[in-house]
Parts: structure tokens; C-alpha cells; sequence
């Protein structure tokens, strides 16, 4: 699928928020967005000239935070510590729009090969699992495992 033929993820920008807040709000064990905001206050940053910053809603923080990542959901599934930890919580345009237990990553595409909208409750600090300089999670040459999950 290319590109052309796919809406701009900007289009969905506001149903992405929604479904991560909804989700956050409504379903979320309490005692994980509590370990995962302590995380994101705790841990170094991935940038060094990011702090943590605190919101008013969960909503704003959100809104800040997400942003548009090129990494599809074939990728992250590829590595078997994400793909363990897939729960479809929702669908945007007809496309699940995917949350990683323990990681605290939202994440939806249009398509499963393409960029994503992505959100880190751990943000300014890699969620768990993250590859970092010093963690390797994601392998580049995994192969990619098939995700019946993820239907399109």
C-alpha cells in the first residue's frame, strides 16, 4: 500500500486522543498508569533536554505527547516482547488502534506496513521494552511474527 492511497494520520489525530484517554480513564488498571507516570517522572530521558512535565488532564498529556512515529505495527510486533503484550482496545477508521500492556505504548495506523500515531505513558523516558542504546528488544532481523490480532 502506498502512501498516496492512505489518509494522513494527521486526519486522526483527535480520535486517537480520545480512544487513549477513553482507555486510560475507563479501563486502565490504576496501579499501572501509577507505576508507568512514576516511571516517566523517574527515569532518565531518552533526550537529555526533556524534563517531565505535568498536565492538568489526561487528555493534555495526550495531546502534547503524541506524535507521529515510522515505526508500523508489523514492527513492533516483530518483537515478541511487544507482540505478548498486544490488547486491541479499540478501532479508529476500522484500524485497531493497539495498546502494549506493561509498556504503556498506544499505537494506530491506517495500515499495518505503514507509520503510526503512537503514544508513551512513560514519555519523556523509553517505555519498558523500548530499544534504547542499551537495550535490544527490538531486533531488526526477527523475523516478523503473524498478528491474527491485528486485522485490518
Amino acid at each position: 500500500m502506498t502512501s498516496m492511497h492512505l489518509p494522513k494520520l494527521q486526519c486522526f489525530f483527535e480520535d486517537f486522543i480520545q480512544g487513549v484517554s477513553q482507555h486510560i480513564s475507563n479501563q486502565l488498571a490504576p496501579s499501572e498508569w501509577q507505576r508507568l507516570l512514576a516511571l516517566a517522572q523517574s527515569t532518565p530521558s531518552h533526550d537529555p533536554e526533556l524534563q517531565f512535565a505535568a498536565f492538568d488532564s489526561i487528555e493534555g498529556r495526550i495531546r502534547h505527547y503524541a506524535y507521529e512515529e515510522q515505526i508500523s505495527p508489523l514492527e513492533i510486533l516483530s518483537a515478541p516482547y511487544f507482540y505478548q503484550q498486544l490488547e486491541i482496545i479499540g478501532r479508529i477508521a476500522e484500524s485497531p488502534l493497539c495498546y502494549f500492556r506493561e509498556s504503556g505504548i498506544y499505537l494506530w495506523s491506517p495500515a499495518p506496513d505503514c507509520d503510526s500515531l503512537c503514544f508513551w505513558l512513560t514519555y519523556p523516558a523509553y517505555p519498558p521494552g523500548w530499544p534504547d542504546d542499551h537495550n535490544g528488544l527490538l531486533q531488526p532481523n526477527e523475523p516478523c511474527l503473524q498478528a491474527p490480532l491485528l486485522i485490518m
